[in-house]
């Protein structure tokens, strides 16, 4: 005995039952907040010393060094944290 050929309609039905049983639906879950010390303000630059002495200048230099390698090692972890590689 044979069957009938099935309608081309219940054949896309079929399939589209079964490709759906697969699929997950997209879940839209709230951004993680930033961690409290990436909100924080790099400290701004000290001023340029008032004296023209070789050893206030070298001072306030290697202050100003300090501060722009606390920040730039403020924004190299907050782009790992961003990109995924969060600790």
């Amino acid at each position: 005995m044979r069957l009938p050929p099935l309608p081309i309609a219940a054949l896309t039905a079929l399939f589209l039952l079964t490709s759906c049983a697969s699929y997950r639906p997209p879940v839209t879950a709230p951004p993680t907040p930033l961690p409290a010390e990436y909100a924080v303000r790099c400290p701004s630059p000290p001023m340029a010393p008032g004296s023209p002495e070789v050893d206030a200048v070298a001072l306030a230099l290697k202050h100003m060094y300090d501060l722009y390698g606390l920040c730039a090692g403020r924004m190299v972890d907050l782009l790992n944290y961003l990109e995924g590689d969060r600790p």
